[in-house]
Parts: structure tokens; C-alpha cells; sequence
């Protein structure tokens, strides 16, 4: 038994094409370079003495700049060539990172955060197209997982960084070391991706049984019925970052720390254990199953909170959740990139991106403001309704692009 677990760990790192370990390096970097956007709003309001409305606009330009790059990342993509966009991203962020400290009115950084995070989030849709070259579709689902485990790791290690800057030499160090960390690693992928050549042929890249058509994807109406799935999925799943945190700490009466632990207890689930789990089910054939299974479990997180609070419950609800997340989104991503013809990739990515995008900026909003005003039982039960839509919409899309594939 042992002795299978072993080389199940072991398969699930092993094999990966050069290019995508130097791709998941350069996701790490690149998420390494929100370290930012977490101190923003502390940065703006005690530092630059703006009021907390103010940085909360100033901040929701980066809402409005992610969406923008999400689109107009796939869309360069398609044209100059997906490694381009990804060294373009990370120089020209980098430089607009270094910027945002010599603003001195709201609309100086209002914009200078809006063209970072144009610049920034335009990386997510070209890496799609960029790991698309080089893995076979029926091993993406693997490769998205450890695109997810840089981002995790990225993400978990900003926020420290950020912080023993900021306590020791000061917010101007911050942003130097974002920038030019951002900056560096685009001149490396230049460098690196000029011997880079496609290693999966055109016709195997993508799944000719499931969008043997090259429509835009407005035309596609499996690709539309999967996006609006994953809009509703991503719109629940964010809850967590924003709505969640608010309840454990002013219903169930738990501080940040049990919050953080909550959080930090599921980055360490992810990384034990997503990249052999998912390594394991497309082995097996059985992506639609772990998928569908997924957003059960994500949705059953929220409905633990009808529940009294309780320490137990807590781990319950983060356990469950991070189970779906771990079973649904790494196979979520390969789905986009299934459902899109090669010679449109950049522009479906963009629009896969664009719904992502589109979550962070309604999530908070309805979400905090739908507890306000209905309670947050009400909440909960809305959010299984929602997750129990897009399972639906996804098993609709599913039996859409099957019988397209049939034709």
C-alpha cells in the first residue's frame, strides 16, 4: 500500500515537459507579485491618508483591470504568440508595480493600479494557451494542478514576504522587490522560450470529439453553458475569501487567528494531496465524475454554517470545501482548454478568465450585501441553490459537446 502511494507521488511529479516546470516557476513569481495587493488598502489609508472609501475604489480598480487583461491577454495570444504575452505581462507589470509608489492623487492611482492589473492578469489566459503546446489533453488536469500548486505557494508566501518588508525597510522596498522580481523573470522567459517548440501536434491538442468546429466562442454553446457553470461555481467559491471570514469572526465569534489556521490548514491539504488525486482520476477516466462530485462538496461547505458554531464545524467546512476545490478546479481549467479549438485557444481563454475575473467583482458586492440584508442562513441556502445550477449547467454542457461530437 505504501509502496503504491509512493509511486503515485511519484508519477504525478514525474513527466512534466521542461517547459511547463519553467511556466510554474514563473506562476509562482507572477503570483508571488500580488505580495502588494494584500497591504494596499493599509498602504493607502495610513500611509497616503486616504479614506477607506477611496482605497476601496482605488482597489476595485484592480477588479476592473483583471477583467480587461483577462481578455485582452487571450486575444494577443492568438497573435503574437502565448509566451510573448507572458514575458510581456511580467516586465510591463513589474515596471507599473514600481510606479504606484510615486502617485499622489486618488485618479493617479486609481489608473496606475487599473494598467498594472491589466498588464498582471493578462499572464492567466496566455499560460493556458502556452501549456496547451507542450501537454496532451488527457494529462492537463495534472499539469493544472501544479500550475495550482505554484499559485497556492505564491500565494502563501507573499503575504509573510510583504509583511517582514513592510516592518523593516518600509513600503518603498515592497514595491521594489515586486516589480523587479516581476520584471526579471519576463526577461528570463524571453530568453528561455526562444528554443521552445510545440511538443503536442496540433490536431492531438485538442479533443476533435468533443469541438470539432472552429466557432468563436460565442458560437459555442457548450463552452457558454460551461462558462456560465463556472461563473455561478466561482461566484459561490470566492464567498470564502470574503463573506465566510466576516461570519466566523462576527456570528460563530472565532478571531483571525482561527481563520488563518481554517486557511492555512487547506493550502497544506492542496498540496499533500491534489497533484496524486488528480493524477489517479485521469488515469481512471473519471474527470466528469470528480467534477460533478466537487462542486457537491463545495456547495455542502456553506450549508455546515446553518449549524451552531463550533471548532469542529470549522474544519468540517473548510475540509469539504477544499475537497471540492481540490477535485473541481485543476479538472475545470483542462475543461476550458478541452472545449477550445487550437486556432481560437487564446480567445476562449480569455473569455474563461473573463468569468473568473467577473466573480471577484460580483462576489464581495451581492454576497456581503445579500447577508446585510437577508442574514447569512439565507446566504447559505442561496449559495447550494446556485452550486446546484451549475452542476446542472455543467452535465447540460457536457451532453451538448458529446453530441456535437457525435455529428
Amino acid at each position: 500500500m505504501f509502496r503504491k502511494i509512493t509511486h503515485l507521488y511519484r508519477d504525478a511529479y514525474s513527466g512534466h515537459p521542461q517547459e511547463v516546470w519553467v511556466l510554474a516557476a514563473l506562476t509562482f513569481i507572477n503570483r508571488m507579485g500580488t505580495m502588494v495587493l494584500p497591504f494596499l488598502s493599509v498602504y493607502l489609508s495610513t500611509v497616503r491618508g486616504f479614506s477607506l472609501q477611496d482605497a476601496g475604489w482605488i482597489g476595485g480598480a484592480f477588479g476592473l483591470g483583471s477583467f480587461s487583461g483577462s481578455y485582452l491577454g487571450g486575444k494577443v495570444s492568438d497573435k503574437i504568440g502565448a509566451e510573448k504575452v507572458i514575458a510581456g505581462s511580467l516586465v510591463l507589470s513589474g515596471i507599473m508595480f514600481v510606479t504606484i509608489q510615486w502617485a499622489e492623487t486618488f485618479w493617479q492611482f486609481w489608473i496606475l493600479v487599473f494598467i498594472t492589473a491589466l498588464f498582471g492578469e493578462s499572464y492567466r489566459p496566455a499560460l493556458m494557451v502556452s501549456v496547451a503546446k507542450f501537454v496532451p489533453k488527457n494529462q492537463m488536469g495534472r499539469t493544472m494542478s501544479l500550475i495550482r500548486l505554484a499559485i497556492n505557494m505564491g500565494f502563501s508566501f507573499s503575504p509573510m514576504i510583504a509583511g517582514l518588508l513592510i516592518s523593516t525597510v518600509g513600503y518603498s522596498m515592497l514595491f521594489w522587490v515586486d516589480g523587479s522580481t516581476c520584471f526579471l523573470a519576463g526577461i528570463f522567459l524571453l530568453i528561455m522560450s526562444r528554443n521552445w517548440h510545440r511538443k503536442v501536434k496540433k490536431e492531438e491538442s485538442i479533443d476533435t470529439t468533443v469541438q470539432p468546429n472552429d466557432v468563436p466562442p460565442w458560437r459555442n454553446k457548450a463552452f457558454l453553458l460551461f462558462l456560465l457553470a463556472t461563473f455561478l461555481m466561482g461566484f459561490c467559491f470566492m464567498q470564502w475569501f470574503h463573506t465566510v471570514p466576516v461570519f466566523i469572526k462576527t456570528e460563530w465569534g472565532f478571531d483571525e487567528g482561527y481563520i488563518g489556521i481554517l486557511l492555512a490548514v487547506s493550502s497544506f491539504y492542496i498540496a499533500v494531496v491534489e497533484m496524486p488525486l488528480i493524477h489517479f482520476i485521469e488515469r481512471a477516466g473519471k474527470m466528469m465524475k470528480a467534477m460533478t462530485l466537487g462542486l457537491v462538496f463545495i456547495g455542502g461547505s456553506y450549508l455546515v454554517f446553518l449549524f451552531p458554531g463550533s471548532y469542529v464545524l470549522g474544519f468540517l467546512a473548510i475540509a469539504l470545501w477544499t475537497t471540492g476545490e481540490i477535485l473541481h478546479l485543476p479538472l475545470n481549467s483542462s475543461r476550458a482548454i478541452e472545449l477550445s479549438p487550437n486556432s481560437r485557444r487564446g480567445a476562449y481563454m480569455s473569455y474563461f478568465w473573463m468569468a473568473w475575473s467577473l466573480t471577484q467583482i460580483t462576489c464581495p458586492i451581492i454576497g456581503l450585501n445579500f447577508a446585510d440584508r437577508f442574514g447569512f442562513s439565507s446566504l447559505w441556502v442561496l449559495l447550494g441553490v446556485i452550486m446546484s445550477i451549475s452542476l446542472l449547467l455543467n452535465i447540460i454542457s457536457q451532453r451538448s459537446a458529446s453530441l456535437k461530437g457525435s455529428n
